[in-house]
């Protein structure tokens, strides 16, 4: 088995798991892909509830019971029912009575998972706004409201709130070890909210403080639900390894949590073991529930990786069409870009690598497209993402990508993006070890930009790369 350059997979995958790590934080993805299940009854198959259980809150309500008043039981039990009618706010309402009373600490911890599970608008960081009917959640998706006309009104949750009453939950529970598990499990849930919609970064650093410290303390005693398993996996690969982070992967599939990212991170872990077979099938079922849900960006990822999981197992012919099928998805793949040069370049056809990366790079740099302020800093950081993996490949690709990024550079007309070239392509020349070509490139980019309107970004300048070259020489 042929493997694709370790560093350059862990470089091209970095962004995505950025991305599907935050979504791990704020683990809502299965109501607004499936839709709210209502009490499938699952609780029992699983030690702190199915996923699919939790949307009504009943693996809540079953500890709740033997440990509340049958007043407040009654109160969740009514919550529970409007849950199940898809009508999150009445639930919430109900709630809301018996938040004073003797088992008001009870009511905190379903007010804070009903919450996290079901607000549709995070305005401004202070407050969410939950939907009257579950079909609007997943028709509209969750958003963000930063807009400082809006008005939080009657019925909206203060996060502040809900933190502060978990954590009242929390230090009442010292005296119940049922009532803090629970505390625990809501509070993470807010506070991964609050982390990812702070209201200033105070706020985002306490919540992620906190949110971590009560994964860890539910980690150590198994008292994980489906989504802070996959939760503490994104903590895990993190920090540690994909080989640390798949119990907890296979736990949150296991609890019914279905979201597509669980099979590709598991797949990627996969791929990262030699395990091909297992990673392509699971690559393959996260991309077609990708396309399903109408997400071809993350759908691109997925197929990218089948492209790497086929490159390793040198089926060059499916390499190129995953590569190829990643491209279409998203035009801009820079991963799929490589992968396509470096595919060839498997094959002895570095003439042809080098041809198909060129053609490539006309559409990265958005062909003859006007470029403003905006379209132009996107333009950079596309092209520095492309140098940067392309830097973290072995040396042919890396001579492949000079070369693509010099090819027939006079018949482009536009000075900007002749200069980027330029500069990148010294960038490349420093890892090769021709300075002296290094230096030339980057004197050419200046006098290129120069001449062009559009001042090159501080990451992209090539006086301050020249200036790093005298210092490196001495």
């Amino acid at each position: 088995m042929r493997r694709v350059p370790a560093s350059r997979f862990a470089t091209a995958i970095a962004l995505t798991f950025r991305g599907l790590l935050a979504l791990a934080v704020v683990s809502g993805g299965a109501l607004t892909q499936t839709g709210c299940v209502r009490g499938l009854g699952k609780s029992d198959a699983v030690p702190m509830g199915s996923w699919p259980a939790w949307q009504d809150l009943s693996p809540l309500l079953e500890v709740a019971e033997p440990n509340v008043e049958p007043t407040t039981y009654a109160i969740l039990e009514a919550a529970r029912e409007e849950l199940r009618a898809g009508r999150p706010r009445a639930a919430d309402a109900i709630l809301a009575k018996g938040n004073r009373g003797a088992g008001r600490h009870w009511i905190a911890v379903a007010r804070g998972d009903l919450a996290s599970l079901y607000f549709g608008t995070c305005i401004r960081g202070v407050a969410w706004r939950l939907p009257e009917d579950i079909a609007e959640l997943q028709a509209r998706g969750r958003s963000m409201d930063w807009d400082p006309e809006t008005r939080v009104e009657p019925g909206d949750l203060s996060v502040e709130a809900l933190l502060t009453n978990l954590d009242d939950a929390v230090e009442a529970g010292k005296q119940n070890p049922v009532l803090l598990t629970q505390a625990r499990i809501a509070r993470v849930r807010v506070a991964g909210y609050a982390a990812s919609c702070p209201a200033n970064p105070e706020v985002e650093r306490r919540a992620a403080a906190v949110m971590n410290a009560d994964l860890a303390t539910l980690a150590a005693e198994y008292h994980l639900t489906p989504d802070l398993a996959y939760m503490w996996a994104g903590v895990q690969l993190q920090s540690y390894s994909g080989a640390a982070a798949r119990p907890f992967l296979v736990t949150a599939l296991e609890g019914g949590f279905e979201d597509p990212a669980v099979r590709y991170m598991l797949a990627v872990i996969a791929y990262e073991q030699g395990e091909l077979a297992e990673a392509d099938e699971l690559a393959e079922a996260a991309a077609r529930v990708y396309v399903e849900l109408g997400d071809p960006g993350q759908g691109a990822e997925c197929v990218f990786l089948r492209g790497e999981i086929a490159r390793a197992a040198q089926r060059w012919d499916d390499a190129r069409g995953h590569y190829g099928a990643a491209l279409e998805q998203k035009p801009g793949h820079v991963g799929a870009m490589l992968g396509l040069a470096a595919t060839e370049l498997d094959r002895g056809e570095e003439l042809g690598a080098a041809e198909l990366l060129a053609a490539q790079l006309r559409v990265l740099t958005r062909g003859e497209e006007e470029l403003d302020e905006r379209s132009a800093a996107a333009l950079v950081d596309d092209l520095e993402a492309l140098i940067i993996l392309a830097n973290a490949d072995t040396f042919e690709l890396v001579q492949v990508t000079r070369l693509a990024l010099l090819a027939d550079i006079d018949a482009e007309p536009d000075p900007f993006r002749r200069g980027l070239r330029y500069f990148y392509a010294a960038t490349l020349e420093v890892r090769m070890g021709d300075y002296e070509s290094a230096r030339g490139h980057a004197v050419t980019a200046a006098t290129e930009f120069e001449d062009s309107w559009l001042e090159p970004p501080d990451k992209a300048n090539p006086r301050a790369f020249l200036d790093r070259l005298a210092e490196a020489a001495g």
